[in-house]
C-alpha cells in the first residue's frame, strides 16, 4: 500500500511522530487537531482540500470544545458552517486560569 504523502507545511507539525508513519484516515482526529491549532494558511488549504466538510463538522462537534483553543474553535465552526459557542477568553488555554 502507498501511503499519501502531506506537503511541508503539514508535515512540520508532526514533530513529535514520523509523518510517513501517519495513516490520514486512521489518524484523522490527530491531524486535525495538529493542523486546526497550530497549521499555517497552507496546511489549513491542505486540510480542507484534503477531508471533506462533514468529516471536519464531525471533528468540530466531537472534540472541537475539547481539543481546540476558542480561537481555533470559533474560526473551525464558521468553515464548518456550525453555531458552536466558544468560551470567552481569546486563545488563552483553560489551565492558564482566568
Amino acid at each position: 500500500m502507498v501511503r499519501e504523502t502531506v506537503p511541508e507545511s503539514v508535515s512540520r507539525l508532526f514533530w513529535d511522530v514520523d509523518p510517513a508513519s501517519l495513516d490520514l484516515d486512521r489518524d484523522r482526529a490527530f491531524v486535525f487537531e495538529r493542523v486546526m491549532s497550530r497549521g499555517t494558511w497552507d496546511a489549513m488549504t491542505w486540510l480542507r482540500d484534503r477531508y471533506d466538510l462533514e468529516a471536519i463538522r464531525a471533528f468540530v462537534r466531537e472534540h472541537g470544545a475539547r481539543k481546540l483553543a476558542p480561537r481555533d474553535l470559533a474560526y473551525w465552526a464558521l468553515v464548518a458552517g456550525l453555531d458552536v459557542v466558544a468560551e470567552p477568553g481569546g486563545a488563552r488555554p483553560r489551565w492558564a486560569g482566568p
